[in-house]
């Protein structure tokens, strides 16, 4: 998939969402990430292994407005033999800091704990 290309007046908009432009580059690449409109990734399991998953997203480019999501692990859990899949909203700029926090594939802890439990915030901003 080609990289999409950036829209340079989106910097200022998100950075005083996603810690200034002192982070610049990390806002630039998950701003280029947000404009697929997906991402996918593993999340790691206690004792090793993981669960891979697709998170899609169709989100406007403006920090305060909602970015409406689904993530769907891709292997089958359910009884019935389908993919698991959790739908929410959530600002978009948090969506955006979200996949700055990302480590490769990895999305950080807390947005899991926000996920699957509903404890904390679903990225490192507010």
């Amino acid at each position: 998939m080609p990289t999409p290309l950036l829209d340079a007046a989106l910097l200022p908009l998100f950075a005083p969402y996603c810690g200034g432009l002192g982070r610049q580059s990390l806002i630039e690449e998950a701003l280029r990430q947000l404009a697929l409109g997906q991402f996918q990734g593993k999340r790691p399991l206690r004792g090793g292994g993981t669960h891979p998953f697709v998170l899609r997203w169709q989100a406007e480019p403006a920090p305060l407005e909602l970015a409406r999501c689904t993530l769907t692990f891709t292997e089958q859990f359910s009884p019935d033999g389908q993919p698991i899949t959790y739908s929410f909203n959530i600002p978009t700029h948090q969506l955006l800091s979200l996949l700055m926090e990302r480590e490769g594939e990895v999305l950080p802890a807390n947005f899991w704990r926000w996920l699957l439990i509903g404890q904390g915030t679903p990225s490192g901003t507010a």
